[in-house]
C-alpha cells in the first residue's frame, strides 16, 4: 500500500513540474557574429515549429543537437520550461557550411506540452554559443 501512495506521489510531482518554469542557463545570446536564427513564417504551432539557422561566416559551424525554450515571465524575465532545461541530450554535433542556413524543425511537445499565448524564445548551441530568437505565440 504504502509503495502506491510513493508512487502516486512521484506522478503527481511530475506531472505538477513538468512543464514549469527555471531561471535561463543563458545571460547573453546571439554574441556570435555572423550567426542567426530565425523563426520560419507560418510553422508555429503550440506544439512545434521550424527554425531556420543561417551561418553567414566564412567557416563551418556546429550545432548541438539540442534545444532550450524559454518564456518570458511577468517580471520581463526569460525561463526554461523544465522539460528541456532537465533534457537528456546527444552529444552529437551537426554542422553548417560557411554561407549556408539549415532548416531545424522543432517539436517540444514531448518535453512540456503545449504553449500558451505568450514571449517566447527558442535557443540552441552553436560552437559553445547560445543563438536564440524570440517569437509571440497567440
Amino acid at each position: 500500500m504504502m509503495k502506491r501512495v510513493w508512487i502516486l506521489l512521484a506522478l503527481v510531482i511530475m506531472t505538477l513540474t513538468g512543464c514549469g518554469s527555471n531561471d535561463t542557463q543563458f545571460a547573453e545570446v546571439n554574441q556570435y557574429e555572423g550567426v542567426s536564427m530565425s523563426l520560419i513564417e507560418d510553422t508555429l504551432k503550440s506544439t512545434q515549429a521550424t527554425f531556420l539557422l543561417t551561418n553567414n561566416t566564412d567557416h563551418e559551424i556546429s550545432y548541438r543537437d539540442a534545444y532550450h525554450l524559454e518564456e518570458k515571465n511577468s517580471d520581463g524575465e526569460w525561463e526554461e520550461f523544465v522539460g528541456t532545461a532537465s533534457a537528456t541530450w546527444s552529444d552529437k554535433t551537426i554542422a553548417v557550411a560557411a554561407g549556408e542556413a539549415m532548416e531545424l524543425p522543432i517539436n517540444w511537445k514531448n518535453l512540456c506540452g503545449g504553449i500558451s499565448k505568450g514571449e517566447y524564445r527558442m535557443i540552441i548551441e552553436v560552437d559553445d554559443h547560445g543563438i536564440a530568437t524570440e517569437f509571440l505565440y497567440e
